[in-house]
């Protein structure tokens, strides 16, 4: 399930987000990536407005979630009109907008669509988005497969077991520069993360959606 989002319009019609606060985009995201991460189904685009130079903000992206800025010469709603002509299997997606050019263009090719005020609603009062907390992110590494008992008894065979007392480890690396900024930055990520995920739960409190 893919949904195509105006994003500024949607944040007009959410209780506890303002336009006019400077972190709205990321609140916004923050809860978009909430919202996919109770469904893995859900596949997310927003458009922003302003950016610059425009295009995919990785540092934003993520989980579910992709996040577009409009170019510093064009609007949001011209970027959301160009991907709605440009993509080739309506039926897959839903438009997310109150604007009437958007919806008029969905329309014209068939889009599934929904107001942003009304999928505001529906995403919170969806009882498993209220009750996640949580935001899947994808694994940079996959686990390593276990071995069966065969598979163990061969290895056993090639290699012998295990001796008793093995080896001392070699001492560990000294961190590099590039690791301590890429350790800082994990960091950093995840309180930011975290401090976004404390905001918005409070808000939902605040405005009734959760206990």
């Amino acid at each position: 399930m893919h949904y195509l989002i105006d994003g500024h319009n949607l944040i007009g019609k959410l209780p506890g987000l303002s336009l006019d606060d400077p972190d709205d985009e990321a609140k916004l995201t923050q809860l978009l990536k909430r919202w996919c991460a109770a469904d893995l189904r859900r596949k997310v685009t927003v458009i922003f407005d302003a950016g610059l130079p425009g295009g995919e903000a990785r540092h934003l992206s993520g989980g579910g979630v992709k996040v577009v800025f409009a170019p510093n010469n064009r609007t949001a709603d011209a970027v959301m009109i160009q991907r709605i002509e440009g993509i080739k299997h309506p039926p897959d997606y839903t438009i997310i907008s109150s604007d009437q050019a958007i919806l008029a263009a969905a329309r014209r090719r068939r889009f599934p669509v929904q107001r942003s005020e009304d999928f505001a609603t529906a995403m919170l009062a969806d009882r498993t988005f209220r009750e996640n907390k949580t935001v899947v992110e994808p694994s940079d590494r996959p686990e390593a497969p276990a071995l069966n008992a065969d598979e163990l008894a061969e290895w056993l065979q090639l290699f012998g077991p295990e001796p008793e007392r093995p080896p001392a480890p070699p001492p560990p690396r000294r961190p590099s520069p590039a690791d301590l900024k890429r350790e800082q930055a994990r960091r950093k990520k995840q309180e930011q993360e975290k401090k976004e995920a404390d905001e918005i739960d409070e808000w939902l409190r605040l405005f009734g959606y959760k206990e």
